[in-house]
């Protein structure tokens, strides 16, 4: 696929437009949490909200050099990559409640671990033996915390 140009202060703006709505969707998620273990999702959505506005704002009234220009967007897997990873965050943050943590935990490591680009399997599944055992005692057993359940864990 070709690219889209446009100038810099526009590529910024819709990056904190992304960036705000990504944000309202865990915040949205987050809220559902039961307790308060939502309470750090809720943190840091409205900071990501508050930096995209910020964002947006100082597109249109600074007079940095690093706004003049043009950019281009490449719809090719590899400049859509951080796209699609955050996309995954989003199935992922909707998915703890359908599946349950530790199940969609261990699909989402594997899956954007994989689309960043390591691909040796068996560091992959030797970090996942390791991490969500440790996973496991420090959330629930050490916290008592109270993580979202769904069908399977």
């Amino acid at each position: 696929m070709g690219a889209i140009t446009m100038s810099k202060a526009w590529a910024e703006r819709l990056t904190a437009a992304g960036m705000i709505i990504f944000a309202v969707l865990v915040l949205i998620q987050s809220m559902q949490f039961p307790f308060t273990s939502g309470t750090f999702s809720s943190f840091t959505s409205y900071v990501i909200i508050a930096l995209g506005i910020i964002m947006i704002a100082r597109s249109y009234f600074s007079k940095d050099e690093k706004f003049l220009g043009k950019v281009a967007f490449n719809f090719s897997y590899f400049g859509m990559k951080p796209v699609y990873v955050m996309l995954v965050g989003a199935i992922y943050s909707w998915s703890v409640f359908t599946v349950g943590f530790y199940a969609a935990s261990l699909v989402f490591f594997v899956l954007v671990t994989i689309m960043t680009g390591y691909r040796n399997a068996k560091v992959i599944a030797a970090v996942a033996v390791v991490l969500f055992p440790l996973m496991y005692v420090f959330f629930s057993i050490g916290l008592d915390a109270n993580l979202p359940e769904g069908f399977l864990i």
